[in-house]
């Protein structure tokens, strides 16, 4: 298990290009579910214009999973600068983390389509949650198997970026799901204030993620 793998099919840099593609796709496949709405009257501005707007949860759900994979692939390229090699744990602990990654369209789908509807609203900040679960995993397998870091890597730096990936992952996506049950626009506007946090405060943070 604590073998680098150097050559053949577990090279880092083939991992990392792998996870790219599929971040890329998933990234693109999420605006497929905006479909352009079909009016009775093809030339009445005012109809169409009432479809458009009916379109606004779908719109809102895709720029916040838009945002959020974008956050994603961010943390998943640093996490990995820190690795020297991979090894066959690392590389399993990497597709959990895709896995939920292209789980991501449905439940945007599902946000987009009953924006009204608690359970869908909760049920999209719970995969959020997983997903963020699954990428301190993979965190918390580096620091057990500190073979696959790099040696200039800060171990407290490190462990501090578990900390801060925990409780601004699992942590608020689990509190702002669960606020569903209040108010639905509650956990829209904590979804998409995660985001933006992570968006403005990357730059200040890039060393612990």
């Amino acid at each position: 298990m604590g073998k680098l793998f150097k050559y053949g099919v577990f090279t880092k840099s083939r991992v990392e290009a792998f996870s790219d593609g599929v971040f890329a796709i998933i990234v693109t496949l999420l605006i497929l579910e905006i479909k352009v709405p079909h009016i009775e009257h093809a030339d009445s501005a005012g109809q169409l214009l009432r479809s458009i707007m009916l379109l606004m949860p779908k719109f809102v759900s895709w720029v916040i999973s838009f945002l959020t994979l974008c956050i994603v692939w961010m943390n998943h390229h640093r996490l990995f600068e820190m690795f020297k090699g991979i090894n066959i744990g690392l590389f399993w602990m990497n597709v959990n983390m895709l896995l939920w990654v292209c789980f991501v369209p449905f439940p945007t789908a599902l946000l987009g389509d009953y924006p009204h509807n608690p359970l869908a609203v909760a049920f999209y900040g719970l995969v959020m949650a997983v997903t963020g679960t699954a990428f301190v995993a993979a965190r918390l397998y580096g620091l057990k198997h500190r073979s696959l870091l790099k040696e200039n890597i800060s171990l407290k730096r490190y462990r501090k970026g578990i900390l801060f990936a925990f409780l601004f992952g699992p942590v608020s996506y689990t509190i702002a799901a669960a606020m569903a049950w209040v108010h639905t626009y509650i956990s829209l506007a904590l979804y998409f204030l995660i985001a933006i946090y992570f968006v403005f405060s990357f730059p200040a943070k890039e060393e612990n993620l």
